[in-house]
C-alpha cells in the first residue's frame, strides 16, 4: 500500500517538553520531510492555537476542560468522532503511547479500515501495560486491546521479551521497534573542538560526564551520586573529572543537598534544565544512565550521535543500543562495585571514552538514525 498521508495521535505534543513528545516531533518532522502529509491531533492546552504549522507538519489541538480524568476522557471522545469525520485524510494511524486516545484510535480504525500503530512507552516495570494492570480501567483497555488486536510498537527488547513469553498477553500483536535521532544535527567535535565546548560552558577538560533527564527517583541520580563521592574518597588524589547534570524534576532540591553534603560542589554541578542540549552532549566523553528501569532513552541516543560513550545501567534499551567494552560500560543498577568499575575504566583511560564514543556514533547512525526509522515506518505503514 502506498502512504501518502499519515495521523499521528498524542495526547501532548510540543511544545511540551519529554521524550514521547520529542520522538513524535522528529518522526513527523522526518515523514513530511520524504513527501508524507503528517497531521498530529493532540489536546490543546492554554494559549496555544488551535492549528499551526511546524517544521511542515500540520498540528491540530483539540479543546479539553475539566480535572486530568474528564480533560482525559473529553479529548478521547473527540479524538475517536474526529478520526471517523476525517478518515479521508489519512492513509494510517500512529498512536505515542497507550493512553486513552490509543482506545479510541483503535476502535476508529476497525469502523474505517485505517492502519492503527500503537507506540508503549516506558521500561520494564514502569511500562504502559504494567501501570495499566493497576487499575480498573486499565486492565479493560488491555482487554480491548487483546479483542482488537491493534499492533504495538515495542521500544526495547526487555519488556518485548516480557510481553512475547507471557501467557496473559498472548492475544496482543508486537513489533519491536525503536526511537530514531537526527544524526546531521547531533554530530561530534573534533578534539580542539571538544576543549572549546567545555569551555564554553565554563568548564576546563577533564573528563566530563553527562547526565541529562529528568531528575526523579527512578533515574537513580542520588545513587550515582554517593558512588562518585565513594570514588573520589577512595582515590589517593581527587580524579580529574567533572559530572555535569543537566535536567529538572521532584530530586532536583534533594540532588542538590546531597551534592553539598558529600562534598561534591568541586567536581558536580547540577546546570537545572536546558531547551539546547547540543552543547552539552558535545562537550561531555561519557554520558551517564543510571536507571533502575528505562525504556530507549533520546537523550542516550543523541549523545551517541555526538560520539559520546555511553556508561548504563543494564536494563531497557541500552542493552539493545550498547555493546558492552565497545560503545560503553553497562553496569547492574544496584551494584555500586560494578558501577565503580566503569568509572574506574574511564578515569584510568582518557582514550577510552573517545574510542567508545567512535563505536557509539557508528551504532547511532547505523541502527538509530531518524532517516532509516522513518524509512522503516513507512514500509510499517504500509502493511496490509
Amino acid at each position: 500500500m502506498n502512504i501518502r498521508s499519515v495521523l499521528m495521535l498524542s495526547q501532548t505534543f510540543h511544545p511540551a517538553i519529554g521524550g514521547s513528545e520529542k520522538q513524535a516531533l522528529e518522526i513527523s518532522k522526518a515523514l513530511a520531510g520524504r513527501g508524507i502529509k503528517v497531521t498530529v491531533l493532540t489536546r490543546q492546552p492554554g494559549g496555544l492555537p488551535a492549528q499551526e504549522n511546524i517544521g511542515g507538519v500540520t498540528v491540530k489541538r483539540l479543546s479539553v476542560f475539566g480535572p486530568r480524568a474528564v480533560d482525559s476522557a473529553v479529548f478521547m471522545i473527540k479524538s475517536f468522532f474526529w478520526l471517523l469525520l476525517n478518515a479521508g485524510e489519512y492513509d494510517a494511524v500512529h498512536v505515542h503511547l497507550a493512553s486513552s486516545p490509543a482506545v479510541a484510535a483503535v476502535l476508529a480504525g476497525r469502523l474505517t479500515g485505517r492502519k492503527t500503530l500503537v507506540k508503549l512507552g516506558g521500561g520494564r516495570g514502569v511500562d504502559e501495560i504494567t501501570l495499566s494492570q493497576k487499575s480498573l480501567l486499565g486492565r479493560l483497555k488491555l482487554a480491548f486491546f487483546r479483542a482488537a488486536r491493534p499492533e504495538l510498537l515495542v521500544m526495547n527488547g526487555e519488556v518485548f521479551s516480557w510481553l512475547k513469553e507471557s501467557k496473559e498477553f498472548s492475544g496482543l500483536r508486537l513489533r519491536q521497534f525503536r526511537n530514531g535521532v537526527d544524526t546531521g544535527r547531533y554530530t561530534p567535535l573534533l578534539y580542539n573542538e571538544k576543549i572549546n565546548a567545555k569551555a564554553a560552558l565554563g568548564l576546563d577538560n577533564s573528563a566530563l560526564f553527562l547526565f541529562v533527564g529528568r531528575l526523579s527517583p527512578e533515574k537513580r541520580v542520588k545513587e550515582f551520586l554517593e558512588a562518585w563521592a565513594e570514588l573520589f574518597s577512595e582515590e589517593a588524589a581527587p580524579p580529574k573529572a567533572r559530572l555535569l547534570i543537566v535536567g529538572g524534576g521532584p530530586e532536583e532540591g534533594a540532588l542538590r543537598t546531597a551534592v553539598a553534603q558529600l562534598g561534591l560542589s568541586g567536581s558536580v554541578t547540577l546546570a537545572g534544565p536546558k531547551e539546547d542540549l547540543l552543547p552539552y552532549y558535545q562537550a561531555a566523553d561519557v554520558f551517564i544512565l543510571p536507571s533502575i528501569s528505562e525504556g530507549l532513552s533520546n537523550s542516550m541516543l543523541e549523545a551517541m550521535a555526538c560520539g559520546v560513550a555511553v556508561l548504563a545501567s543494564r536494563v531497557g534499551g541500552a542493552k539493545d543500543a550498547i555493546n558492552p567494552g565497545v560503545s560503553g560500560c553497562l553496569f547492574d543498577p544496584l551494584s555500586r562495585q560494578e558501577l565503580k568499575a566503569c568509572l574506574r575504566l574511564h578515569l584510568a583511560d582518557r582514550g577510552l571514552s573517545l574510542r567508545m564514543g567512535e563505536q557509539a556514533r557508528k551504532a547511532a547512525v547505523e541502527k538509530y538514525s531518524m532517516a532509516r526509522v522513518a524509512d522503516e515506518l513507512m514500509g510499517i505503514y504500509g502493511e496490509s
